[in-house]
């Protein structure tokens, strides 16, 4: 069954006068097309659903639903969740021709929302779509999308937030406005992709529950240099999950730890396997043990002078930098600060991750006045070729000098970051040029290369 000639030309003829009316008042697209991604809004697939009710008696829907990404603003600012927008968006457009037809309308649910909506052609073969042909085709465009996300967004941004595809199908009901049965079905998509996202939560939660349970955390090591002759000065230890499963990388780890309310009892296991690691430490080096903002009140690790941890490793507090991670915002700094001050007393330093990354790294650095800040992979990616990027790091350079603070630059994979960091007098640094995380402890001449 295919549309009369009339019911084409009439489409046709609306969407140029749709067109024309757009044209002459500016305003009219503010209001109907979203102004990060282009795309229509909802109300603009009006005309089209009505079309295909009229002929078939019923339309199918995909609604493709950003989640958790009120985590994106709240760490990053408003602009990198907008960005991410962009890309999801982007990533729609990619696959349209292959997971999607070229006739699949792809809009916005609102303006400046967080769900997609694509409106499906009808099928090619049968009268009607099928629900189980419908979940398959959202299960390929879901896998697609976070592919291709995955692929693009910055390692730090990815894992703060998900994306799950519902279906729906709507039926022609003569006894309901057309309004209000797109916007049934609509609620009724997003339904189910809150339900994908409740599902999933759940079998991830129970697989880190067996992780906590079984303490199936590993730890490995990587080595911080002084760039002015990559002299070792000591090791970041890094929580590792079980290999070769999703939970292997630590930002998975620690985004499902998060959801599931169990950070401190992972961070608990994490810092015990890195102190008993520890305990195999090269004398004089320091142990950088990365901490969440959440777990720094935790009163283990304010108690862990009494316990034996730091004893059987051979360790002193003045031996461990405690390394405070930007997973997520810190509310309330004056407690924070607090909590950290004891710490201080008892004898650890500390030092700020990301520095320079995220709206909220300037904030946690004034109040909390670290020994020691990391200068973020972000900053030091295109440092040798991006003017913008050395003169940031130039000005860390001078603020680190009057405060007192030591720079540690992250993410170094090229001689040419090392020579443009050299010259700018970061002292320290870490990277892939120099190695990858290993086993503890590698010995000095295996990690330290000939540059």
């Amino acid at each position: 069954m295919t549309e009369s000639h009339d019911q084409r030309s009439f489409l046709l003829e609306s969407w140029l006068e749709f067109h024309d009316i757009i044209a002459a008042h500016p305003e009219v697209r503010r209001l109907l097309f979203d102004p990060v991604t282009g795309l229509p809004t909802t109300p603009l697939l009006f005309p089209r659903i009505e079309s295909l009710l009229e002929e078939r008696g019923e339309i199918s829907l995909l609604c493709l639903n950003v989640v958790k990404y009120s985590k994106i603003e709240e760490i990053y600012g408003w602009e990198i969740f907008d960005g991410v927008m962009r890309e999801a968006a982007s990533a729609l457009e990619r696959i349209t021709g292959m997971e999607l037809r070229d006739s699949d309308i792809v809009a916005e649910l609102m303006i400046s929302g967080n769900a997609f909506v694509v409106l499906l052609s009808p099928p090619r073969t049968t009268d009607n779509m099928d629900d189980d042909s419908l979940e398959r085709l959202a299960r390929r465009v879901e896998d697609r999308v976070r592919e291709d996300l995955a692929a693009v967004l910055d390692p730090a941004v990815y894992p703060k937030f998900g994306c799950y595809v519902g279906h729906t199908i709507a039926r022609s009901d003569d006894r309901v406005r057309l309004e209000r049965l797109v916007h049934q079905a609509l609620e009724r998509a997003l339904a189910d992709s809150d339900s994908r996202e409740a599902c999933d939560a759940t079998v991830r939660m129970q697989r880190l529950e067996e992780i906590i349970a079984s303490e199936s955390i590993r730890t490995l090591v990587h080595p911080i240099y002084r760039l002015s002759d990559l002299g070792i000065i000591g090791y970041e230890a890094l929580s590792r999950g079980p290999a070769d499963s999703e939970f292997e990388r630590p930002d998975k780890l620690f985004k499902v730890a998060y959801d599931a309310d169990l950070v401190l009892k992972l961070e608990r296991i994490c810092r015990k396997r890195a102190f008993e690691t520890a305990r195999d430490l090269p004398k004089g080096r320091l142990l950088f043990i990365n901490i969440e903002p959440e777990a720094v009140a935790d009163p283990e690790l304010r108690d862990i002078m009494f316990t034996t941890l730091l004893s059987d490793a051979a360790l002193s507090p003045s031996d461990v930098v405690l390394e405070i991670t930007e997973r997520t915002a810190i509310t309330d700094f004056c407690s924070f600060r607090a909590t950290l001050e004891y710490l201080r007393t008892l004898g650890f330093r500390v030092a700020v991750d990301d520095g320079g990354a995220g709206y909220g790294s300037l904030q946690c650095l004034a109040e909390v006045h670290p020994e020691w800040l990391k200068i973020d992979i972000s900053l030091v990616r295109d440092i040798d070729t991006d003017e913008v990027r050395r003169s940031l790091v130039a000005s860390m350079v001078t603020f680190a000098d009057r405060v007192g603070v030591k720079l540690i630059a992250e993410g170094i994979e090229r001689a040419e970051q090392l020579t443009v960091l050299r010259a700018l007098g970061v002292e320290f640094g870490q990277g892939f040029l120099f190695c990858t995380p290993q086993e503890p402890f590698p010995a000095d001449e295996d990690v330290t290369p000939a540059l």
